[in-house]
């Protein structure tokens, strides 16, 4: 009998999309705090559950063999100090669509000039705008995961011409070039939008700094779908007042939440969104628990296994 503890602030709902499923020879205990999870774990081969709480009980999972993610980002389970002796799966393949909603609806909305026209609304100002479309622009995408393929074929039906950047080189379907290593500048230089979708690792972090901006021509936008780590967040500030680039879309931060007194909030170039460009929707992830449970039970390599030295 496998064991399988969900510690999950949406413990109810995930119990009960996996019961439905009726999954053999498995117990499901629930917990919605760490404090909960530490006394539920003890005896548990499996977690399902959102990394942060998960962290906060690993200590205490005498059993553990297996933690399914539900979210995306890791990270806060693959700090040096925490244990690695268990299989570690993530999330994929789900939040494409979500991510190209999120970046597209920006870009449409920026370019086609919507906030000036409903601000002209308010005055009952009518008043056309001039604007660009999206075709023939060129997107660069930093990651080229499930994420960031989805988010480049979406650019494709509007156009755009696609650049990729990658840790190792090697042809992507819909993207026109991959830039891969040490061409990180040389990526940067021809863009007219940046779109960050790389997980934090320690390659990663602050990939976009004051060098990186100065590569990036003055026009262009950064969007980080991705994580907080890859952008210094002062050198953009600086880059973004000093109009060094068009501007910036941020949906994640080094510190989360954004801190009050961080000048993102205040430039009039950066947008900022509160880690709601994706979604961790409890159907899409049972059913990949269900999938991977399967995969378990049977003894085969489980689905998305992240490797905790490289952050993905």
């Amino acid at each position: 009998m496998n064991r399988a503890l969900i510690l999950s602030e949406d413990a109810d709902v995930y119990r009960r999309l996996i019961e439905q499923a009726d999954l053999p020879d498995l117990e499901i205990r629930q917990a919605t705090t760490a404090e909960e999870g530490r006394r539920a774990v003890t005896d548990c081969n499996i977690v399902l559950g959102k990394p942060a709480l998960v962290a906060e009980a690993l200590a205490d999972a005498n059993a553990l063999d297996w933690v399914q993610s539900t979210f995306a980002g890791v990270d806060a389970l693959l700090d040096e100090g925490l244990r690695r002796d268990y299989t570690l799966t993530g999330v994929k393949d789900v939040f494409g669509p979500l991510m190209s909603e999120y970046v597209f609806g920006w870009l449409i909305a920026l370019e086609r000039q919507f906030f000036q026209l409903r601000a002209q609304q308010r005055e009952a100002r009518w008043q056309p705008l001039d604007y660009r479309g999206l075709a023939g622009r060129t997107m660069g995408i930093a990651g080229l995961g499930s994420i960031g393929k989805h988010i480049a074929s979406t650019a494709n039906h509007f156009g755009l011409d696609v650049i990729g950047y990658k840790r190792s080189p090697g042809d992507v379907v819909g993207v026109t070039r991959v830039y891969a290593g040490d061409e990180w500048h040389a990526f940067l230089e021809r863009l007219d939008y940046l779109v960050l979708t790389l997980p934090d690792t320690p390659e990663t972090h602050h990939l976009l700094d004051a060098e990186a901006l100065r590569h990036l021509p003055t026009h262009a936008w950064v969007i980080n779908v991705g994580r907080g780590p890859l952008i210094d967040s002062d050198a953009l500030a600086q880059a973004l007042r000093d109009q060094r680039i068009g501007g910036a879309v941020l949906d994640v931060f080094e510190t989360e939440p954004l801190p009050t007194d961080s000048p993102l909030w205040q430039l009039d170039n950066c947008y900022v969104t509160p880690h709601v460009a994706a979604e961790s929707f409890p159907e899409d992830i049972a059913d990949i628990f269900r999938h991977n449970y399967a995969r378990y039970q049977t003894g085969k390599e489980l689905d998305y296994v992240i490797d905790f030295k490289r952050g993905y």
